[in-house]
């Protein structure tokens, strides 16, 4: 029997996952808050785009006072996030609720991101570089955001290197 960590009890897992090489950083480009929180999105994606689910593994917003990690589809499934350069089936997506675009997250955030992504590198083996924003996706792709050919996600404020170097402290802190 495979045991899950704490933070993740309850998650509905089943099957074998496609091995992720990768996680990927997104944004949802909204301000988080009652109308555009993570069910805003699950609605979104179902009803608006049909799929099965939400396109992400998992999600993190604030709930009352604090920041939540939410759960999205099931890991034993591949992802709807990044379709470009087929990360969807071998990638964990992760959605921060908030819009990058307009502002930096905060260190609070960035901690608690750093935390999950650390749990996932560290539980499939996946290196530190291959932690990225989809962004960067695109530029493997040969779309450059700069440029207005490929979206900003995860947000033109949102410094992808600060979060490898956060998570690769924490990687070294546990060893």
């Amino acid at each position: 029997m495979q045991t899950r960590p704490r933070f993740l009890r309850g998650f509905l897992f089943g099957g074998a996952f496609m091995n992720p090489q990768n996680v990927i950083i997104h944004h949802s480009l909204t301000k988080d808050g009652s109308v555009a929180d993570w069910e805003a999105i699950r609605r979104y994606h179902k009803e608006t785009n049909g799929w099965s689910d939400i396109g992400y593994h998992y999600g993190i917003e604030r709930v009352g006072g604090g920041l939540s990690l939410q759960i999205g589809r099931p890991e034993s499934q591949s992802g709807a996030h990044t379709e470009e350069m087929h990360m969807n089936s071998k990638s964990i997506g992760i959605c921060v609720v908030g819009n990058f675009d307009l502002a930096p997250p905060g260190l609070e955030i960035m901690r608690f991101l750093a935390d999950i992504v650390r749990r996932k590198v560290a539980e499939y083996g996946i290196p530190v570089n291959a932690i990225l924003g989809h962004r960067e996706v695109g530029l493997m792709g040969g779309f450059d955001w700069r440029k207005g050919q490929y979206k900003t996600c995860p947000g033109k404020y949102f410094q992808m290197d600060v979060l490898r170097e956060m998570v690769g402290a924490q990687i070294k802190i546990a060893i």
